[in-house]
């Protein structure tokens, strides 16, 4: 074996030169670690804002549904015009309501209508009173 080489390596022992690929890494590690965060960051925010426009939406929807179902179920008929009663002796705002309330309407109803109509604080009234019957 020869003792003496004349065989010189090309590449270098340097260990200055190792290290910054061993940075480098991390450093490359760190960005894409500062990416993925602020990409879930961002999605999650997306996904929050996607949320809440449909939540948005839905309550629109929801709300326009009871506007509209309030209008519909509250809907009371429409008075025509008011008729003038005289009152007999021997009437009651029953039987007044009896001979003047549509038929498919309760009498009770039609009395407060009355009552309504003519400012009634109670069911007294007396023969001579000129009533106002709403007609329905």
């Amino acid at each position: 074996m020869l003792k003496y080489s004349t065989y010189q390596s090309i590449y270098k022992d340097d260990n200055k030169v190792a290290a910054p690929e061993r940075n480098s890494a991390r450093i490359q590690m760190m960005i894409e670690k500062r990416r993925l965060q602020r990409l879930a960051m961002f999605s999650s925010l997306f996904r929050q804002i996607g949320f809440m426009k449909v939540a948005l939406v839905l309550l629109l929807v929801i709300s326009g549904f009871t506007v509209v179902g309030n209008v519909f179920a509250g809907s009371v008929p429409v008075l025509k015009q008011e008729k003038r009663v005289v009152v007999e002796p021997g009437d009651t705002l029953w039987s007044i309501a009896l001979k003047n309330k549509p038929e498919d309407m309760r009498t009770a109803v039609y009395i407060e209508g009355i009552m309504k109509s003519n400012g009634l604080e109670g069911s007294r009234i007396k023969a001579g009173d000129v009533l106002t019957v709403p007609e329905y």
